[in-house]
């Protein structure tokens, strides 16, 4: 089957494109990809593409689970499908879409929005707000955050752990515990399919296992327990032992199959990760692996073909070398110019959006990244300028992007209390 890149079928510019997007940790993308129909419709573009390569694609197309199947026209998502779809359902989708595109259906105009401005939430209401939403995604029963599939979600402990009191520790505890004896096998497992803890997803990422090495090494410091710290040094271990002949980290692996794709914002999270240890353990080695990481480090979102950098990739390898090296890190800000928008930071360049047709917008997790780099730099008039932005629309985001943004609130507030 034939399938078109997204910049070649945005310039063909037929009235529907079917967008396919896969990774290289999705469990049934090969099975999906063969019950896509062949289109020979002159209507109609086909569309591979892989997420973690377009992650502007991503985000704005998918509910980012995988596969995603979107049926795009020039002003909108119509409609679409993730997991398994059987290639009839595809068919008669297909078919919907291109009735309602040529008026031959009724297609419901969105409501105009009202052009006021929805009214920022104080700092501290909001700090609360999403502290509670993130408590309810605890599962009581069996410890973790949402019922099935279950996630250990160490975006949302490292914001507990900044809470000295018992009913947060617990929740942190109990997660790292099950996570520590279902989930890692060298290297933690993304989830369990079951509420249980029983059923891993066989997909190790290493930007998720940098996430979890920051948070076991956070709750030894708050916990004193050693098994957090022998965990975090056997995860950054095997973080290591995931570095290609170039010094670059790969992507991750599913099934035991590598996806050795280097990204800048993977590579520069696993960068921080060795710094966190180090800091911890005055172990030089992680030191000397993060100076030779960064040293290394191109500003291309996929290193070895020198993609454009995505807002995610730069905030990235910021944060990082913030903590390496301050003086360097200020001297590169102006590499944030051309995202660079009147409140906040655009996840793309506008000669990128502009030549891929898309709109550029302001992501949560992106700017909160950016922000923590800042901090480090002492640089809170800007990082105050980012937070404020989000104080009316955070609440749209996922939990554990909120868990995030509520530490650097919480931080440039002072709203943590201990």
């Amino acid at each position: 089957m034939k399938f078109l890149s997204w910049r070649e079928a945005v310039n063909e510019n037929k009235k529907l494109i079917v967008l396919f997007m896969t990774t290289s940790w999705c469990e049934s993308c090969e099975e999906q990809e063969k019950e896509l129909p062949e289109i020979e419709d002159e209507r109609v573009s086909l569309v591979k593409e892989d997420a973690d390569e377009r992650l502007d694609l991503a985000v704005r197309y998918t509910p980012q689970i995988y596969p995603t199947i979107s049926l795009v026209s020039k002003n909108s998502v119509i409609g679409g499908t993730y997991g398994l779809v059987k290639r009839g359902k595809l068919l008669e989708m297909i078919s919907e879409a291109l009735e309602l595109i040529e008026g031959k259906g009724k297609l419901i105009v969105p409501p105009k929005l009202s052009s006021q401005k929805i009214d920022k939430f104080p700092p501290d209401y909001a700090f609360n707000h999403i502290l509670r939403v993130c408590e309810g995604y605890f599962d009581w029963k069996e410890g973790g955050f949402e019922r099935e599939p279950k996630h250990v979600s160490p975006e949302v402990l490292q914001l507990f752990l900044h809470f000295n009191d018992y009913y947060h520790k617990i929740m942190v505890e109990v997660t790292l515990d099950n996570a520590i004896e279902y989930l890692w096998e060298n290297g933690f497992y993304m989830f369990s399919k079951s509420g249980d803890w029983k059923e891993p997803y066989r997909a190790k990422l290493l930007d998720y296992n940098a996430e979890m090495v920051k948070t076991l090494v956070k709750a030894y410091q708050v916990s004193k327990k050693e098994i957090y710290l022998d965990y975090a040094i056997a995860t950054t271990d095997w973080l290591l032992s995931k570095r290609d002949s170039r010094g670059y980290f790969i992507n991750g692996e599913f099934l035991g199959v590598e996806d050795k794709r280097p990204f800048l914002n993977v590579n520069a999270n696993v960068g921080d990760a060795f710094m966190e240890v180090y800091r911890i353990t005055n172990d030089k080695k992680y030191l000397e692996i993060a100076k030779d990481l960064e040293q290394r480090l191109v500003l291309a979102h996929r290193m070895d073909v020198l993609s454009p950098p995505y807002l995610i990739d730069l905030a990235s390898y910021l944060n990082f070398l913030s903590k390496l090296n301050p003086d360097k890190a200020r001297n590169l800000l102006y590499i944030l110019d051309d995202y660079k928008g009147s409140e906040a930071y655009y996840d793309t360049t506008l000669r990128f959006a502009t030549e891929n047709k898309i709109g550029r917008f302001y992501f949560l997790y992106d700017n909160v990244l950016l922000a923590n780099a800042l901090i480090n730099l002492n640089i809170f008039e800007e990082v105050k300028r980012i937070v404020d932005m989000f104080l009316s629309s955070y609440s749209i985001y996922a939990y554990f992007n909120q868990a995030k943004y509520a530490l650097v609130l919480g931080e440039i507030y002072g709203l943590f209390t201990h």
